[in-house]
């Protein structure tokens, strides 16, 4: 995978654990929270996180790397 890529990926996991993350808080702030919910919620906004967070890592690592020379 090439950087730009993993950079796009990254972003688009970053974006989902964030909006992971905003449902939690939202669900914890009604009436009747469904702790159920809450809970997966917040185990796939931190799944999400650390998989945007790694590919963006992965991404940054492969530009800092001398390009591959391609016929």
């Amino acid at each position: 995978m090439d950087s730009v890529s993993a950079k796009v990926v990254g972003t688009i996991g970053l974006v989902f654990g964030t909006v992971f993350l905003a449902t939690s808080v939202v669900r914890l702030v009604r009436p009747e929270p469904d702790l159920v919910l809450v809970v997966l919620n917040v185990a796939l906004g931190i799944l999400w996180l650390g998989t945007g967070t790694w590919f963006w890592r992965f991404g940054l690592r492969r530009t800092k790397q001398r390009p591959v020379d391609r016929p």
